[in-house]
């Protein structure tokens, strides 16, 4: 779904008892791009199965597709104690070739289809870049030489075998940092820990990437989890509280100062580089209606509270640009089947409408993603959130509900927002919003033939007896959506 600057609507006449109102928000998002991730499908393939998987989701309408590039992956002898004699990790021709194979090869193919590569720099870390595990205080200092290398290497005038490798324009630091087995230590002596490792790691890649030519490239940082569940707090930070630790900000906001910046490794605090901010914002059981219970913690439904948390550092000089974007870079519902302790698989569909429309109608949401595309294997270990079952069988009505989405919002009785999409639709064309009462027929709405914008959406407020009670859905040329009842 690609960006537009002007909404369009088709010239209709107005029944009587039926108005068509203005688009249901005019600060929506103009520039909202669809990100999918599934690294099993598209890193260590095949070049067949790769092609086999971005080909889908392009078909599906994804705009970007993310990589998870990790670190210990490329890195020579990993497991060794100490850093291979004569090596220069700011140097991608010091790593073996072979390693960065399966890199090289999704980044062309990503490009050759005519969608955007995004590398998340990752850990696990090599062992002799890390302390006793491989996420145990990955050090700055080589991962700033790692991220030049990677940036060199894909700045657009890197040569292997002849062939010019593509340029990337969209990355991220690390991944999940507020979770104990992507980043540890997270607490020492009942204080926060990560994020003063995650600060420097950030700060480290920006660096790297600017000294490789990237410095005005799209550079995001968080990518993190959106709960501590209660018992988890020592292996999980909620990710508010992450975000004021790592800005070098106590809990109402204050920066730290004197004996206290020291102790948090803030005496000499920078402001954090960084494009937007990178966030998984997962839903608890029941879906987005479902608020997170800590004012630290925010799922989909809950980003006000993450925006007003940037504001406020923002406001405080924590970062170099002001009012940051939040990109969604992971999301998705795990299902039942195969989890039997997740949701529904028959209400997903209405989950993944309001998400979409949550992140939608925020002009400041800058992405939306789906995670997976195939479910791990297994019925609870891993992720079951993708659009396809392990076995590759598509999940029933969750498939459709991507490509498509739909959702109807109550205003009251008479009024609705209906909100919907077609992921791979052309800027202008055509849909017939159409609903049911009962077990009537199917009628379009006056008024209700609109042209999607190219973000491949549209959105429309209609005044219509009995709206709250009837059945909605959407028809243009390519077929037709799932049916929703309006969401009260």
């Amino acid at each position: 779904m690609k960006p537009l600057h002007v909404l369009k609507t088709v010239p209709a006449a107005l029944l009587a008892g039926v108005a068509l109102l203005a688009p249901a928000h005019a600060g929506a998002s103009t520039s909202q791009v669809t990100i999918m991730e599934d690294d099993a499908q598209t890193v260590v393939v095949s070049d067949a199965h790769r092609a086999k998987y971005l080909n889908e989701m392009k078909s599906l309408g994804a705009d970007v597709v993310k990589v998870r590039v990790r670190w210990r992956d490329i890195a020579p002898k990993p497991t060794k104690k100490h850093r291979p004699h004569g090596f220069n990790g700011a140097n991608p021709n010091d790593y073996p070739t072979v390693n960065w194979n399966q890199y090289d090869a999704v980044v062309r193919a990503i490009v050759a289809r005519g969608m955007q590569p995004y590398l998340s720099l990752a850990g696990p870390a090599p062992r002799w870049a890390s302390g006793r595990s491989d996420v145990e205080r990955p050090k700055a200092k080589e991962f700033k030489r790692f991220a030049k290398a990677v940036g060199t290497r894909y700045s657009g005038s890197f040569k292997r075998g002849g062939i010019t490798l593509p340029r990337v324009i969209i990355w991220s630091v690390w991944n999940e940092a507020n979770l104990v087995s992507w980043l540890a230590p997270q607490y020492v002596g009942g204080r926060l820990e990560a994020p003063r490792i995650y600060r420097g790691l950030v700060l480290a890649a920006h660096s790297g990437l600017a000294a490789s030519g990237h410095a005005g490239d799209k550079f995001l940082f968080g990518e993190l989890l959106p709960f501590a569940r209660p018992g988890q707090e020592r292996v999980r930070i909620r990710p508010i509280a992450f975000l004021r630790e790592m800005a070098c900000v106590d809990s109402h906001y204050h920066p730290y100062s004197g004996r206290t910046a020291k102790q948090h490794g803030c005496d000499k605090f920078k402001r954090l580089p960084g494009t937007g901010f990178a966030y998984h914002p997962y839903t608890l059981a029941g879906g987005p209606d479902i608020h997170a219970p800590s004012g630290d913690e925010a799922s989909i439904g809950d980003l006000g509270r993450v925006f007003n948390a940037l504001d406020r550092l923002s406001n405080e000089h924590r970062f170099k640009v002001h009012r940051l974007p939040v990109w969604v870079t992971e999301f998705g519902f795990q299902s039942d089947p195969p989890d039997q302790y997740a949701a529904p698989l028959k209400r997903i569909p209405g989950y993944m409408g309001e998400a979409e429309w949550l992140a939608y109608r925020n002009p400041r949401v800058a992405s939306y993603s789906q995670y997976p595309l195939v479910d791990d294997p297994g019925q609870s270990g891993g992720f079951q959130s993708g659009l396809r079952r392990h076995s590759g069988k598509k999940k029933p009505h969750v498939y459709p509900a991507f490509r498509l989405p739909l959702f109807v919002q109550e205003r009251s009785g008479k009024v609705v927002e209906v909100f919907g999409g077609v992921r791979t639709g052309t800027p202008g064309e055509l849909v017939t919003i159409q609903s049911r009462l009962g077990s009537g027929k199917w009628g379009a709405l006056p008024g209700g033939t609109v042209a999607l914008n190219s973000e491949g959406y549209f959105d429309r407020v209609f005044t219509i007896s009995g709206a709250s009670k009837r059945r909605y859905r959407f028809v243009f040329p390519g077929g037709k959506s799932r049916t929703a009842n309006v969401h009260h």
